[in-house]
């Protein structure tokens, strides 16, 4: 059966690629990859020679369905990144929608990744993360939402931005707790720990200035300001004169104030309370 194979590759250590992505890369028709002259070397590593064709960021949707439609003809096809899975950070995402789209079957490999990788290494409780690879290089809007997400958050980040992105931080959440993975397993690897302003003021930024990094802030308890109950309670008075029930009440309330509607609930008992017990 046609299938697109998304195969992981090394982020660094070629010895990390595995037994089946190897006899997959054997087996296909055609290696579709971010930078043919990057993978060739990898194939020629291991010896797999195969046709290969680019398939990366900018390539056009008319691309896009030319290997689509090859797919649909009875091809296999493996989509390789420079490292790690595609799809993730990388490109591929709009080749596997499609298949998907078409019917064709898509099947995921296992392997390297450096958002799990890095996972792993920070240490941190992790019932829940969230991953929002490359932030935009204006980060603010960014920086004010990871402050707001109290599970561990990953990003990465070129080296020319890191030191940046720290100062950013820093001004929102000095004290959470830090991990940059740089260069994973390459001969360089390097874990730095730490809080956001330990690691800002500790690391020599000119010694790092090169290499991948991963970034994993741990948990934390986002800061909630301090509810004005006067202007709750004001809020909800002149709802409920408009004849609404409390229920939708605490709901308009909680929603026009961006306040919790525990919080609006219990105003409107203690007012409930206070009507039906004057002093």
């Amino acid at each position: 059966m046609s299938t697109l194979y998304i195969c992981p590759t090394p982020l660094g250590n070629l010895e990390d690629i595995t037994l089946r992505t190897l006899r997959v890369l054997r087996s296909v028709d055609i290696i579709a990859a971010e930078d043919t002259r990057h993978s060739r070397k990898l194939l020629e590593h291991f010896n797999i020679s195969k046709p290969l064709v680019s398939y990366h960021q900018h390539s056009s949707s008319a691309q896009t369905e030319k290997l689509v439609a090859r797919i649909a003809a009875g091809e296999s096809v493996a989509l390789i990144s420079d490292a790690g899975t595609p799809g993730i950070s990388d490109p591929g995402q709009s080749l596997i929608a499609m298949c998907i789209e078409s019917g064709i079957n898509v099947e995921s490999l296992p392997g390297p990744s450096a958002v799990i990788t890095a996972l792993a290494a920070a240490g941190f409780p992790l019932a829940a993360f969230t991953f929002l690879g490359f932030l935009p290089r204006k980060g603010r809007e960014a920086v004010n939402m990871i402050a707001e997400i109290a599970h561990p958050v990953v990003v990465y980040e070129s080296p020319k931005r890191v030191k940046k992105l720290l100062e950013r931080l820093d001004a929102k959440m000095p004290e959470r707790p830090l991990l940059i993975a740089r260069e994973l397993t390459k001969l360089h690897q390097e874990y730095i720990r730490g809080t956001v302003r330990s690691v800002l003021a500790d690391t020599d930024w000119d010694r790092v200035s090169r290499g991948e990094f991963t970034i994993v802030l741990g948990p934390w308890q986002p800061e909630v300001p301090e509810q004005d109950e006067g202007a709750i309670d004001a809020e909800l008075a002149a709802v409920l004169a408009t004849g609404v029930s409390v229920r939708d009440g605490v709901q308009i309330v909680s929603s026009r104030l961006g306040v919790s509607k525990n919080l609006v609930y219990d105003i409107a008992t203690k007012k409930k309370d206070g009507l039906s017990n004057p002093s």
